[in-house]
């Protein structure tokens, strides 16, 4: 578990890749446009005509149905204007010209809004603002504190903790373009990531994907647009904009911009560690390395798994409320909660005067076909062999572009990712905490399906002392068990006595929620105020097959 800040990679900033490519931006945004173009011009005269009308369609309907603040005004008015030229110049003699410089057009105001750039003004105050904020977050404040007007990252690196083989990354991060893959767990994810990898990790800042729909905010939008970030319209469901992303993506990768995406595609409501990815972004990357190869570069793409690990989650209750309405529908009825004054000042002071943890945990890196890569670059396969990466692009011999295939190998690659996610899940006291109170709680309501156990009155539920730590030492020997067979990464958290864990995950768990996730009675029970954050917390767990393990009759 690294501990100690590390050295910058590249000291200066303008060493940094992100800063050199969006020095010239111009630039990039026309070969984006033109490999968007290239692509299109593989298609059929007809079929161009079909992928530009569905497009005018899709978008004519996404304006008037799901519009944001942060749209152009005048949205509408463009796609009816590209309506009727598109009428206009059907079935006449210029028809594939005209259809042609439509498309084009249109390419041009994706990449236009996708695009970000990177500002080191900017990137200098962010640095200090959420040296600040993440001091206030994570940090129990006192008059001590306060006296010290100058915090230090180094002061952070006992709350916020790396593990993995960083060293490696850095090694690689010299030569070759890293693609950072994280789980996806609350909206402080990009800045808290973007942080540790600064502030602790010394890494140079990697560009990364923010819905559009965060930036219309204009203070965040104004920091999020200079800091590298790149807009991703969930709304768009066209080909035009999907191939201009994934040509974006391809592109600046191939630039050696180091890039953070979340392949779940969205947080994660019920708290698990995700299990299926979108495949669209991780697609971009075997074209990427496939045109490295073409060209004759010897880089690489290299893929890192992450998994985030947070005791206190701020959305946890509200993300799982949104996971059990849309897959309980009439089952689950949520529980409004009044949000008076006083909850919110509750809720600044319970942040100002208690302390939390989180976990970054780097995975192995690995190629974009899932092989292990070392710290000088080299792929090696399951037998310890180097792998030349550019027969998995070849056919008969012949190097070259097979769609069929590259989607296999995206497929192929993800399931690599969700495998590391599982190895890699850093899990907690307070996560393990957690899964065995409600794992008892559904064991002795098992009559109650999981919206029946969310929305039983709370006062009423009281879990046995001793029956819940026969199961937690269980649960604990079983962890240790995966750590031990290589399918589960050491924590060294677990080599504390059981009484001092569970203690420890008492206390961490849910930190900052206005109602205790789990406490004792005055009868020594134990009892949770609020079984919907309880179940959050405990899903975390839920790759990793414990259940399986539990001998019941040794517990009740």
């Amino acid at each position: 578990m690294q501990k100690m800040r590390n050295p910058p990679l590249y000291p200066d900033l303008s060493d940094w890749p992100i800063y050199k490519v969006f020095q010239k931006r111009k630039e990039l945004l026309r070969e984006v446009e033109e490999d968007v173009m290239k692509y299109f011009d593989s298609y059929s005269q007809a079929d161009l005509d079909q992928i530009l009308a569905k497009s005018i369609y899709l978008e004519k309907q996404r304006v008037k149905t799901t519009p944001y603040k942060v749209d152009p005004p005048n949205e509408m008015q463009y796609f009816r204007r590209l309506q009727k030229e598109y009428n206009e110049i059907h079935g006449s003699d210029v028809q594939s010209v005209k259809i042609r410089e439509s498309v084009n057009r249109l390419v041009k105001r994706y990449v236009e809004e996708i695009a970000g750039h990177f500002n080191i003004n900017t990137f200098l105050f962010t640095r200090r603002i959420t040296n600040h904020f993440f001091h206030f977050l994570y940090r129990k404040i006192s008059w001590n504190f306060f006296k010290n007007s100058r915090f230090k990252a180094d002061d952070l690196t006992g709350n916020m903790r790396i593990n993995g083989d960083l060293k490696t990354i850095s090694a690689l991060m010299k030569n070759h373009t890293v693609i950072l893959v994280p789980t996806h767990s609350s909206n402080l994810d990009s800045v808290l990531i973007g942080y540790m990898i600064d502030s602790i990790c010394g890494l140079p800042a990697f560009s990364y994907g923010a819905g559009l729909n965060l930036f219309d905010s204009e203070f965040f939008a104004f920091f999020m647009n200079r800091l590298g970030a790149y807009k991703l319209d969930r709304r768009k469901k066209n080909q035009v904009y999907l191939q201009t992303l994934n040509s974006y993506s391809k592109i600046i990768a191939k630039h050696r911009v180091n890039t953070i995406f979340f392949p779940g595609g969205t947080r994660s409501r019920s708290g698990e560690v995700e299990t299926k990815l979108k495949l669209g972004l991780l697609g971009s990357m075997i074209a990427a390395q496939r045109e490295l190869i073409l060209e004759g570069r010897s880089d690489k793409i290299i893929i890192v798994p992450a998994v985030l690990s947070y005791e206190s989650v701020l959305e946890a209750r509200s993300l799982m409320i949104q996971y059990l309405k849309s897959t309980g529908q009439e089952k689950f009825t949520v529980r409004i909660r009044q949000s008076p004054i006083m909850e919110y000042l509750k809720f600044v002071w319970r942040v100002f005067s208690k302390e939390s943890n989180v976990c970054l945990t780097f995975g192995h890196p690995m190629d974009v076909f899932g092989n292990k890569v070392n710290p000088v670059g080299e792929s090696i396969d399951l037998l310890g062999k180097k792998v030349d990466l550019s027969l998995y692009y070849q056919r008969e011999g012949q190097f070259g572009f097979d769609p069929q295939r590259e989607s296999i190998y995206t497929k192929e690659l993800s399931e690599k990712i969700v495998q590391q996610y599982r190895q890699y899940n850093y899990v907690l006291p307070s996560h393990i905490v957690a899964f065995c109170a409600f794992t008892l709680y559904s064991k002795l309501y098992h009559d109650y399906d999981v919206y029946g156990l969310v929305q039983n009155p709370e006062d009423e539920v009281f879990l046995d002392s001793e029956k819940f730590m026969r199961l937690f030492g269980q649960i604990i020997s079983t962890i240790k068990r995966k750590i031990g067979e290589g399918t589960l990464i050491d924590i060294p958290e677990l080599s504390a006595p059981l009484d001092e864990l569970f203690s420890t995950g008492m206390k961490s768990l849910g930190a900052f929620h206005d109602k205790k996730v789990l406490t004792l009675d005055r009868s020594g029970n134990i009892v949770s105020e609020d079984f919907i954050a309880l179940l959050y917390y405990s899903n975390k767990l839920n790759n990793l097959g414990l259940e399986r393990s539990i001998e019941w009759d040794k517990v009740i």
